[in-house]
């Protein structure tokens, strides 16, 4: 009997164990069946507890709407977009993919439902391929490897292109100038890190204001414009087509009339030109002692570019008088210098056919001078006779000087002219105070001027 209740007891104390835990396992196992593979996820969208048909839809609904935005691709300073409509995706498979990983086996009651993040099936597109294809600065499997990663979890953010090395594409070197940076000229370095290593595929547009970006604004007029002006002479000595071109209107201190260029972002005006080549171009711009140095280079050369600036008309400059009163009399001064205007014309000349590229107009600089605006003053002949000391003569002792008894035109007034043969001191004194003592010096011996002004010589 010892035995037979020794065996009992462990028993029964395994059924009342068993009886507390079973229930507890049910109720867990109930609320982990509830909620079918919670957190789970495809292609990046929510699963819930939903199953079959539901899910299917939900995610069909979620790759319409990603289907309404393209995909933006960039790399090594291209960027190009492809249509996400392009990318289909195995929504039936993708489901029972899913719902294979998360279903349980009957043996296996006792463990949770897995949570899965699997991504959507994407049918391979060709199309995407041939535009990733289409940029020699890519590699093309791998770039879209990233892209076809984005399609299948819904992503919208730009994808990162798999750049190879450019120097690849750098066999001929077909564009070459070495300009020196202008007096004022600020921002230089930031706009060339900015365009250095720009690959140009072929028959692909480029807009300086486009590639800049943002980082425009961190250069002035000056800077600018020169790096436009060097992008420009590039693009004309590789037989690029211009498509837009604002000139400067003023002969810079760089490059030659007609080569010049101009951008202005906030007037909309851009440098653009098109790789009308049949290979990519790749552009390199390096600061070296204070000169910029272009350089163009492609896989293989395809013709020789010869471009030639004409001087049609030289424009003389006028001279342009301004007054001042803060100058002394007599007194100018020039405030600008001239400089003669031009009217140039540009060719071009590639597969032994020239063209005409453009006719710019710079106008004269004005020579401007100023002058004193101020005049000498201008006496009457009576106010320097009276005014002047050397006329200030008192012969007749009346105390006065002797010229007050004449007019303003120096004469003497009617009243006081004296008759033929009458004397007159006064007369005799206006008569002969230019002559003076000098003058009777050199009289005849004993010749003399009597009272009247006449002149007595014996005989």
């Amino acid at each position: 009997m010892k035995i037979i209740f020794r065996s009992i007891i462990p028993i029964a104390l395994f059924v009342v164990l068993l009886s507390i835990w079973i229930p507890n396992f049910i109720v867990g196992s109930v609320a982990s069946a509830d909620n079918n593979a919670v957190g789970s996820t495809i292609g990046g969208i929510e699963t819930g507890d939903l199953k079959g048909e539901e899910l299917k839809a939900l995610l069909t609904n979620a790759v319409n709407d990603w289907h309404t935005q393209n995909l933006t691709v960039t790399g090594g300073g291209t960027s190009i977009e492809v249509s996400s409509s392009t990318f289909q995706f195995d929504i039936e498979s993708t489901v029972a993919n899913y719902e294979n990983q998360v279903q349980k086996s009957w043996f296996a009651f006792w463990k949770d439902t897995p949570i899965v993040h699997l991504p959507l099936i994407v049918f391979p597109s060709e199309i995407v391929k041939n535009e990733i294809n289409n940029v020699s600065s890519w590699d093309t499997d791998l770039t879209y490897n990233n892209v076809e990663l984005n399609a299948a979890y819904l992503k919208t953010d730009p994808v990162e292109a798999v750049v190879i090395d450019v120097s690849v594409l750098e066999t001929d070197r077909i564009s070459l100038s070495v300009e020196p940076m202008p007096e004022g000229a600020m921002g230089i370095n930031e706009l060339v890190l900015a365009l250095h290593d720009t690959v140009i595929e072929p028959q692909m547009a480029f807009s300086m204001i486009e590639k800049l970006g943002d980082t425009i604004n961190l250069a002035n007029r000056e800077a600018i414009n020169f790096v436009a002006s060097n992008l420009y002479n590039a693009a004309l000595n590789i037989n690029a087509e211009i498509l837009e071109r604002h000139s400067q209107n003023v002969i810079p201190s760089y490059l030659k009339p007609g080569l010049e260029a101009k951008v202005d972002a906030l007037a909309n005006e851009d440098l653009k030109f098109t790789n009308s080549s049949s290979n990519p171009i790749v552009i390199k711009l390096i600061m070296e002692e204070g000169n910029l140095k272009t350089e163009i280079y492609t896989p293989a050369k395809e013709t020789e570019v010869d471009v030639t600036v004409s001087q049609d008309e030289q424009i003389q400059p006028r001279t342009i008088t301004r007054y001042s009163a803060d100058l002394a009399i007599g007194q100018t001064e020039q405030v600008q210098e001239g400089a003669k205007g031009l009217r140039v014309s540009v060719y071009r000349t590639a597969f032994d056919e020239q063209k005409l590229v453009s006719r710019d107009y710079y106008p004269p600089v004005d020579r401007i001078i100023v002058k004193s605006s101020k005049q000498p003053e201008v006496r009457t002949p009576s106010e320097n006779l009276n005014n002047d000391p050397a006329y200030q003569v008192d012969l007749d002792g009346d105390g006065f000087p002797d010229t007050d008894a004449t007019n303003g035109n120096g004469q003497n007034d009617e009243s006081t002219t004296p008759s033929s043969g009458s004397k007159n001191p006064g007369s005799n004194a206006s008569s002969n105070s230019a002559n003076d003592d000098a003058e009777e010096e050199n009289l005849p011996p004993g010749s003399y001027y009597d009272k009247g002004g006449n002149l007595i010589t014996p005989k």
